[in-house]
């Protein structure tokens, strides 16, 4: 699963200081590639991606807000130019936690973050990955709010940390939007009183147990990192539901199968220490990825 588009609570947490008007309650999303080529061959393949979130937040009191949220992603792609069949592979999370006010300017969100991720054909415990995170949202002003704080993951190549910087900012016309952080961001700007064009920016990373070995006879995983920029334009379709399309490039794409006990010292956010891993399928070159979101926004 995405690792912070995990971060997805981040918007959540935002909100709870008053910094956004709004609650992202649940998104749908379908993104497609053209053709990929594997790196030096002729072979090539489709990279399909679907991906759904809904959060639930539940007011206990002044200070307490209980949060749950529900994370579904599937990839279907060829894993290798010498295998004939798409393979999908798909991750179904839960968060659980709370954001807790401390006082007028801080707030500190905490989850556990359990999750399933494998090619779902056979599930094993090489599958179950168990995160967390605690994000600390500090309001300035009306307008702008800090943020910081730390995600963390058992992946199948191991122990996995993010730590998170970043801002939030609206403008007092509340026309010109800005989330900018270490590992994610996204700006947009409302041309008119319904069309927003933006650009955003997203680190991946993610891993799935596979059921069966593909390249060999033990037990193997497949790793997915990425960096994606995006151009898009969001519009209202009816009250609280937004439809975004966007275009844009994958700046790094890495798909790799390795072996189960192939694992890293310690992955931290896009880097791993002690990666002496020894993949086992061939690349996928860098290209193009087109995508729609369907939205469902909370107005405060």
């Amino acid at each position: 699963m995405r690792i912070v588009y995990q971060l997805v609570f981040v918007v959540l947490s935002s909100s709870l200081l008053h910094a956004q008007n709004y609650i992202d309650l649940a998104n749908l999303s379908y993104s497609i590639t053209p053709q990929n080529q594997f790196e030096d061959r002729e072979t090539q393949t489709q990279v399909a991606e679907v991906e759904f979130q809904f959060t639930f937040p539940q007011i206990l009191d002044d200070k307490n807000t209980f949060i749950a949220t529900v994370m579904l992603e599937s990839n279907t792609l060829r894993l290798d130019p010498t295998l004939t069949q798409c393979t999908t592979l798909a991750s179904l999370g839960l968060a659980l936690g709370f954001n807790h006010k401390y006082s007028d300017k801080l707030a500190i969100t905490y989850l556990v973050i359990p999750k399933i991720a494998s090619d779902l054909n056979h599930i094993t415990n090489e599958g179950l990955q168990l995160g967390g995170l605690a994000l600390a949202t500090l309001k300035k002003n009306e307008h702008f709010n800090y943020k910081i704080g730390l995600y963390a993951n058992t992946e199948a190549f191991g122990l996995f940390l993010v730590p998170y910087v970043g801002f939030y900012y609206l403008s007092p016309s509340k026309r010109f939007e800005a989330y900018i952080t270490t590992i994610n961001g996204d700006i947009n700007y409302m041309l008119t009183d319904k069309l927003n064009l933006g650009g955003d920016v997203n680190g991946l990373t993610s891993s799935y147990a596979l059921s069966e070995p593909y390249f060999g006879t033990s037990p193997e995983y497949f790793a997915k990192n990425t960096t994606e920029f995006f151009a898009y334009l969001r519009y209202p379709i009816s009250k609280g539901f937004y439809l975004k399309a966007k275009a844009g490039y994958s700046i790094t794409r890495t798909y790799k199968v390795f072996e189960q006990d192939d694992k890293v010292a310690l992955g931290l956010s896009l880097f791993y220490l002690g990666d002496d891993r020894n993949p086992l399928n061939t690349p996928l070159q860098k290209g193009a990825l087109f995508k729609l979101e369907l939205l469902y926004r909370f107005q405060l």
